[in-house]
């Protein structure tokens, strides 16, 4: 199939999508339908079929769907339906061909690739489908999901269902878990959760009990999960000092295969300093036993290809080649309409660095455009970045 003909399949499916938000009232239903357009040029150095070091660029077209219904105060239901396009050399690397092969690690298979061509891979798949039923003192709900665990802005131990790395490009993008999640309050500001996702066999299924306490300053909370057979026990908590926000996590898991506990420990303080329009300040540390060889994965040095290690062969906990790693994120609004970030990694084992800028325009309140960059510091081969191929992108995001 041409370039031309898939263009036009992807065109079609945006025209099926409403000009613009529609919301619409049928007695106690309400119902609102959006959708929007995202593309992303990413440029960079990934491993190629023949394992060898080549550019690659990729661009990826999403066209997203998304449907919401609610009944009264109780009763709630979503879907977001994706159709995704992806044209260039980033089409041929190791890292696309295995995460296209392995497909999304959900329950449900959902997805599916309706054409690889030389030119082209088109896909579709289910991001969210979900119903919820809640009160006052109960809620549920069955579907795919997001399960949002943990409180740090960098690195989530506790976020065991839809753990995502702090350099990634999309950061708002992750996967839905299938999943039965329930809340029940115990008593005034004390709920006691629980999770339950299965998997494709039992050694695949992972449940979570959380008993939360949400009282004036204070969110915290206790955790016990089983992930694919490992046990994980965790605290989190976030509070406020003085005009600082102070987040926490602790995680320690025992492992199915044996050896020692690992403990993986986050400490977070955010401020936003009265500098002109206000200048956001982040730094967060992260400690982790659960360390591995920089090359265990795949034998291979490739950022796409731990990325992919990170998503599907080392679920339970957070996986990194050093022990310490403090990141530091500033972020201004140069002016209302445009923002700037800055996000700098030191790995203090290495040591090894990343840098990742970014500027986020919104010219109009349809339309965000980013810009941005991965960079790496540090001697080939040391520690967590160094010796890892620079990455650029940019991006378009529009509503309608």
């Amino acid at each position: 199939m041409t370039r031309r003909a898939l263009a036009l399949c992807l065109g079609i499916a945006l025209a099926a999508a409403p000009a613009r938000a529609a919301e619409f009232d049928w007695g106690e239903w309400k119902f609102d339908v959006t959708a929007n357009l995202r593309e992303i040029l990413t440029g960079t150095r990934e491993l190629d079929l023949s394992l060898q070091l080549e550019s690659s660029l990729l661009s990826t077209t999403r066209a997203r769907l998304s449907f919401e219904a609610r009944r009264g105060d109780h009763f709630s239901a979503q879907i977001v339906y994706d159709n995704e396009l992806y044209l260039g050399t980033g089409r041929d690397t190791l890292a696309f061909r295995l995460a296209d092969a392995l497909g999304s690690p959900t329950w449900l298979d959902l997805d599916e690739t309706l054409v690889d061509s030389d030119d082209a891979t088109w896909r579709h798949l289910l991001y969210r489908g979900w119903v919820r039923w809640q009160d006052d003192d109960f809620e549920v709900t069955l579907g795919r999901q997001r399960i949002a665990l943990g409180r740090a802005q960098l690195w989530n131990p506790s976020d065991l269902f839809n753990p995502i790395p702090p350099l990634a490009v999309e950061a708002d993008q992750r996967i839905g878990v299938d999943s039965a999640l329930g809340r029940v309050r115990l008593y005034h500001d004390l709920w006691l959760a629980a999770i339950v996702a299965p998997g494709h066999d039992e050694q695949e299924f992972s449940s979570a009990g959380r008993l939360e306490l949400s009282r004036r300053e204070l969110d915290a909370a206790l955790m016990f999960a089983v992930i694919d057979r490992d046990y994980v026990a965790g605290f989190d908590f976030a509070t406020n000092v003085r005009d600082a926000a102070l987040r926490g996590e602790f995680t320690e898991t025992w492992h199915e295969e044996g050896g020692n506990p690992t403990l993986q420990a986050v400490l977070s303080l955010d401020y936003t300093f009265p500098i002109g329009t206000g200048l956001y300040g982040l730094v967060e540390h992260f400690y982790n036993q659960n360390v591995r060889p920089r090359d265990e994965f795949f034998g291979l040095l490739d950022l796409g290809l731990r990325r992919l290690a990170q998503q599907f062969l080392a679920p339970t906990q957070i996986a990194t080649v050093s022990r310490n790693q403090t990141g530091v994120m500033l972020g201004y609004d140069v002016t209302p309409l445009l923002r700037a970030n800055f996000l700098w990694l030191h790995d203090w084992n290495g040591p090894s660095d990343a840098y990742a800028p970014s500027l986020t325009w919104s010219p109009r309140g349809d339309l965000e455009l980013s810009a941005g960059a991965r960079l790496f510091g540090g001697g080939d081969g040391s520690g967590e970045y160094g010796g890892l191929s620079p990455l650029w992108f940019v991006r378009a995001d529009v509503y309608f």
